[in-house]
């Protein structure tokens, strides 16, 4: 289905074409361009770089992930980073006529846990002609129907309303009239956010079912029926309060077993040094520097032990129809960003070393 190979790295059309050329060749590429146009200017930093590149990242919850053999080794040697810069964010622009025409840079601050948790129904199998009133795997679609009614509470977090602040005061100024009224405004953008399920990850903790087995032939009734939901879990939430609300929604008939997650990341500061020197980068013009959530996981919170400033964005300016092409067909990057990031990843190195 792709216009161009997906490993060929064709450029056409003023576009890199490539799977990874969004999610991180360009990130990577970005570092090594920026470090290397450094040297070559005679930049020597006062403080160390380490430039980490995980190899296993897209594994989730991999016993061995290069990224945490490699803050290991930091933690071993006695290394405290002052700051971390991981993938996570980009620059969008951001036009509704009459309300915004901004490019949002959008730096996570922290990122969702994630959580598989595997439930599980037992019958008594046999022959398809002498069925029960429900099989297992009837049963089990009642719990699978309990799970997805029963979502997690959502609520406004200090990410969101962090968000909020820095969203409301860049609107234009008849809008910002209405946005003034905080305390009416973010209850009802809570109750659209809702029912919009790309905007309803970011106030909640999101359930996804994603895989069900049962029986291996249709005229045999299915002994075992299972099925797997995957879990993105709010900072302030745990893997083990996940669990406690599954199985009040699919009572004691239904095993819950968990297959393995992350717990939530911890919440990084936006008064620091660091994400100052972000900050600087986009100072004046049309940017606006948001801290926001992280909806995936990232090689960031393998560090939480040796950093505490620990940031999630990556310098390219990309439209929403390009960012929904990670992972998917067509993954592309305008080729007229990537100075951009090289530019961004040079004015960040030397602010901070």
């Amino acid at each position: 289905e792709w216009t161009h190979p997906p490993f060929d790295a064709v450029e056409a059309d003023g576009f890199i074409w490539g799977r990874g050329a969004l999610d991180m060749k360009n990130h990577t590429i970005g570092v090594l361009e920026s470090v290397e146009t450094l040297l070559e200017d005679g930049y020597e930093p006062e403080r160390s770089v380490y430039l980490m590149f995980g190899e296993n990242e897209e594994i989730v919850a991999s016993k061995n992930s290069g990224a945490h053999l490699m803050a290991e080794e930091l933690k071993k040697r006695g290394v405290r980073l002052d700051s971390l810069l991981d993938e996570g964010g980009e620059v969008i622009p951001m036009k509704v006529p009459g309300v915004i025409d901004k490019d949002i840079v959008g730096v996570g601050i922290a990122e969702k846990g994630y959580a598989d948790y595997r439930i599980t129904v037992n019958g008594k199998g046999g022959h398809s002609s002498a069925p029960p009133v429900h099989s297992s795997l009837g049963k089990l679609a009642k719990a699978i129907e309990k799970i997805e009614k029963h979502q997690f509470r959502a609520e406004i977090n200090p990410i969101m309303n962090g968000m909020f602040d820095q969203l409301f005061v860049n609107v234009s100024y008849g809008v910002r009239l209405l946005t003034c009224h905080k305390t009416v405004m973010k209850p009802l953008a809570l109750q659209v956010m809702k029912h919009i399920p790309e905007a309803a990850s970011f106030v909640r903790s999101t359930t996804a079912v994603t895989m069900a087995s049962a029986s291996p032939q249709a005229n045999v009734l299915p002994k075992k029926s299972t099925a797997t939901i995957n879990f993105r879990i709010m900072p302030g939430m745990t893997i083990a309060d996940v669990g406690e609300h599954l199985k009040k929604c699919v009572g004691k008939d239904v095993e819950v077993e968990l297959l393995g997650g992350n717990e939530p990341s911890n919440i990084s500061p936006t008064d620091s040094r660091a994400f100052k020197a972000i900050e600087s980068v986009y100072a004046g013009g049309k940017n606006v520097v948001i801290p926001y959530l992280v909806m995936g996981g990232t090689d960031s919170r393998h560090y939480q032990d040796v950093c505490e400033n620990i940031y999630k964005y990556s310098p390219f300016r990309l439209g929403l129809d390009l960012v929904v092409t990670m992972h998917n067909v067509d993954e592309r990057i305008p080729v007229e960003t990537m100075p951009d990031g090289i530019t961004f990843f040079k004015r960040y190195i030397k602010a901070l070393t």
